[in-house]
């Protein structure tokens, strides 16, 4: 094992990091509105692209780029689904 094997598994993908960046503030700043589902999508397709990029350099922060897709994922959905839940929990809606 070269020391060119070594340095490059030890390295972190930039956009793997981001995207777990982006993914917490999704989850955490759901209140704002489309402040979450922005910060999601763009942890989403950054999380996606540094996977690529770490699938064909074998850089060692797979697990980095696939959390950052989970918590963009995840900031996104509740984005989508919490102000759906708020409407039906604050109207008058009655089950027939």
């Amino acid at each position: 094992m070269s020391h060119s094997d070594v340095s490059k598994k030890s390295m972190t993908n930039s956009k793997a990091t981001t995207s777990l960046i982006l993914g917490i503030l999704s989850i955490v700043l759901i209140l704002l509105p489309f402040v979450g589902l922005i910060l999601g999508a763009a942890g989403l397709i950054l999380g996606i692209m540094g996977l690529q990029e770490i699938n064909r350099s074998q850089e060692g922060s797979k697990k980095i780029a696939v959390s950052g897709i989970v918590c963009s994922s995840l900031g996104i959905l509740l984005s989508i689904i919490l102000p759906i839940v708020g409407y039906f929990a604050f109207t008058n809606i009655t089950a027939l």
